[in-house]
């Protein structure tokens, strides 16, 4: 939760015009059952080994959430040219090698 609160301040911080967007998109999330799910099946995974075969479904299993919830939209997001996403995913990526591993994976079955 500590890094969470941390990065939720560093996007208020440097983009409070989208922060509030991405914040409410959040905990809609939240707030349906099965995404909530997700949301605490993902932070359960910190501590999994990056092979676990656990991680490969739940990849899947939150990109058809995604899919599901936002069709062929992309999903609230900062400004493209902003650094900031880039360092958060680099921070979430160094806290935990299952959540990098998940991450990619759930990056590669959107894009595809």
């Amino acid at each position: 939760m500590d890094l969470q609160r941390d990065l939720w301040i560093l996007v208020f911080a440097t983009h409070p015009d989208h922060a509030i967007t991405l914040f409410h998109d959040q905990a809609e999330n939240l707030a349906d059952p099965t995404l909530r799910q997700l949301f605490l099946a993902y932070d359960h995974a910190h501590d999994l080994d990056p092979d676990d075969p656990r991680i490969d479904d739940l990849a899947r299993r939150i990109a058809e959430a995604h899919r599901e919830r936002y069709g062929p939209d992309e999903a609230p997001q900062l400004d493209t040219a902003s650094e900031i996403p880039a360092l958060i995913q680099g921070t979430v990526n160094a806290s935990s090698p299952a959540w990098h591993r998940l991450g990619t994976l759930i990056r590669a079955q959107l894009d595809a």
